[in-house]
């Protein structure tokens, strides 16, 4: 049995970054005052940049630590129906880098067999228990670590097109503020 719950599958991964592109216009509204109206505006699109950016997950899957463990499992049969054999978890983590509940955003591009696996403390978990029967549980365990990197190239591509698209964006919405701030200091001689 394959361990943890569907990743880049909860949401949409495009929603999440639409939502994020009609925010810039709130952020960059709350984030630059008269203040900036001194600084020019590829300044302060460079200040703000980094807070805007999703930036995409990278998973380190050259280290991975695993761990491998005898376990009571339940298995059902058609005659006995639920007993307990000795059988074994396997376990493979790999730390990561980015934003955790990527995890959970599903990108325009999938199948319908994502990875499943645990997100955790700066790790992704991909693992299986069940009956000691090694290649079996190498076969399951290859075959989720490719789905998490097809779904991992995946997210990528979609979040790097994002992130591209930024400074672009930053840019029109820093000069459109810079318009109603110096249209709102035309009011401070009245």
């Amino acid at each position: 049995m394959i361990l943890g719950g569907a990743l880049f599958w909860k949401a949409s991964l495009s929603g999440y970054l639409r939502g994020q592109l009609s925010g810039i216009e709130n952020h960059v509204r709350s984030n630059m005052s008269a203040a900036h109206l001194g600084s020019t505006d590829d300044e302060v699109v460079t200040s703000m940049i980094d807070h805007a950016r999703v930036g995409s997950l990278t998973v380190d899957f050259e280290n991975p630590d695993r761990t491998v463990k005898e376990k009571r499992i339940s298995v059902r049969d058609h005659f006995s129906g639920t007993v307990e054999i000795d059988g074994v978890s396997v376990i493979k983590s790999f730390q990561f880098s980015g934003h955790e509940p990527l995890f959970d955003l599903r990108p325009n591009s999938y199948d319908t067999a994502p990875p499943h696996g645990i997100v955790s403390r700066g790790r992704v978990a991909i693992g299986y228990e069940g009956r000691n029967d090694p290649d079996e549980i190498k076969s399951a365990i290859a075959d989720q670590e490719a789905q998490l990197k097809k779904y991992l190239d995946w997210s990528k591509a979609e979040v790097d097109t994002h992130d591209q698209s930024l400074p672009r964006l930053l840019k029109a919405a820093v000069e459109r503020r810079r318009q109603a701030l110096i249209e709102l200091s035309k009011l401070n001689d009245f």
